[in-house]
């Protein structure tokens, strides 16, 4: 098994930073309105659907109950210990959008419920 970069304190610190929160709510709710536009032939599709008009207006609540399971993934987790401070303002800071945005959309199947050969990278 990997050394992880990051102790699982800093990981918890981070997934309750104040600032990380909004922006994974707001790219929950962002990969939504993709899912929403893909094609019914898309592999889950029932599944990912149902999930994404769920999330379409995300709630404080539902951001924070998927923040740890994006906060652990390993572009997140890498960005994060980049930022070379245990604050978790700065390790938030080193997260850029794109990378929130690439672990819910990795995420997304499994969030949803599909069944899939490598439920970690989101692929059918």
């Amino acid at each position: 098994m990997p050394t992880l970069p990051l102790s699982l304190t800093a990981m918890c610190a981070l997934a309750c930073e104040a600032s990380l929160l909004p922006r994974i709510r707001m790219g929950i709710a962002v990969v939504a309105r993709e899912v929403l536009m893909e094609s019914s032939d898309t592999p889950g599709y029932p599944l990912r659907i149902s999930l994404a008009r769920t999330a379409l207006s995300p709630s404080e609540a539902m951001a924070a109950s998927m923040t740890p399971g994006l906060v652990v993934a390993p572009s997140l987790l890498i960005a994060a210990a980049a930022a070379g401070s245990p604050d978790p303002a700065q390790m938030a800071a080193a997260v850029t959008d794109d990378l929130i945005l690439d672990a819910i959309r990795k995420g997304w199947n499994a969030a949803a419920g599909v069944v899939s050969s490598s439920p970690l990278t989101g692929a059918p």
